[in-house]
């Protein structure tokens, strides 16, 4: 039986990696984005995972003891009152037969229309997230719950592109030398605060 999808109510997302997987620490990638909450959202959503990493531990117990209470998949924020929770999915993988698999979460708009797949959702953007808490126990983690990113509805759209500008860093036009298109280098796209001196 599938589990039931959980929707977050309408927050701010942070570092999403949603137009690809993210392959930093994993090779086969994950897709992730953190959600950023406050106040009685936040709270709401807490007791729900809270409730969910109790009966982790109630059903590691039954098979062993001394099972600890491993951290939970949201974080107060260092500098606000804000709670930040974090989705992931594994983006691909390979079956104990040898057969590979794949799999992406859906993305909607406001609407609820499918998104445009070339679209690029950077931080910043609001949305809502469809998940599944997943409860796990290991030695080392103890008994806790990762949140298994579904699908996102995005509320309003913060859209970047694999090409940064110049602006983005805080660079205006000056007099001086130009470069050619032709030797133009493309450059990752990253979430860039810009601060004037």
């Amino acid at each position: 039986m599938d589990k039931k999808n959980i929707v977050t109510p309408k927050g701010v997302l942070v570092f999403p990696h949603l137009k690809s997987p993210d392959t930093k620490f994993d090779e086969n990638g994950v897709w992730k984005t953190g959600l950023r909450l406050s106040g009685a959202e936040a709270q709401k959503l807490i007791a729900i995972i809270d409730k969910e990493i109790d009966e982790s531990v109630a059903e590691a117990s039954e098979k062993k003891s001394n099972v600890k209470r491993g951290a939970p998949p949201y974080k107060k924020d260092e500098d606000s009152e804000d709670f930040i929770f974090n989705f992931k999915l594994k983006a691909s993988g390979v079956r104990p037969n040898g057969e590979k698999w794949k799999q992406k979460p859906v993305l909607y708009d406001a609407k609820g229309n499918l998104l445009n797949s070339d679209v690029h959702v950077w931080g910043g953007t609001t949305g809502k997230v469809a998940f599944q808490p997943i409860r796990f126990h290991t030695a080392m983690i103890g008994a806790s719950v990762s949140l298994r990113l579904k699908a996102v509805q995005i509320i309003n759209l913060v859209e970047g592109s694999n090409q940064t500008s110049a602006s983005s860093y805080g660079f205006g036009e000056e007099e001086g030398y130009v470069t050619t298109p032709a030797v133009t280098e493309e450059v990752e796209a990253t979430d860039v605060k810009v601060e004037d001196f």
